[in-house]
């Protein structure tokens, strides 16, 4: 006589979580809270326009900075390089090795090659 379906002294029913009524009430709320209104609004438009302009300027940087080091890999001859870094300080480190400058050129390339991909995904997944 002890099911969860009697009750005792008080207690609540319980109902069994095999029984077809045991879910209905969540799968009704689950729906509810997936409808999800989408309000637009002349001002989120206007916003979103803004945003995808600063995504396509910064697409369009990357792009020209690719370029330029495209073309200055293409037209180097491995002669009289230098690299020069230097810091807000104005402390300076320069680089002639071909070899390493060679190296550096590679790994910029590489990583502006991702953040042009990265940034041509942004700009074609956009929504305005």
């Amino acid at each position: 006589m002890n099911t969860l379906s009697q009750q005792a002294n008080g207690a609540k029913k319980v109902t069994p979580a095999t029984d077809e009524k045991a879910n209905t009430k969540n799968e009704i709320s689950k729906v509810e809270a997936k409808s999800i209104i989408l309000e637009t609004t002349a001002e989120k438009r206007i916003k979103n326009a803004e945003n995808f302009q600063q995504i396509c300027k910064k697409h369009q940087f990357l792009k020209e900075k690719s370029d330029e080091l495209n073309a200055y890999v293409i037209g180097r001859d491995g002669i009289k390089e230098t690299i020069k870094i230097k810091n807000a300080d104005q402390v300076s480190f320069e680089i002639s090795n071909s070899a390493i400058i060679g190296k550096i050129l590679n790994l910029c390339q590489n990583e502006l090659f991702e953040m042009v991909e990265q940034s041509e995904k942004e700009v074609l997944n956009f929504i305005v």
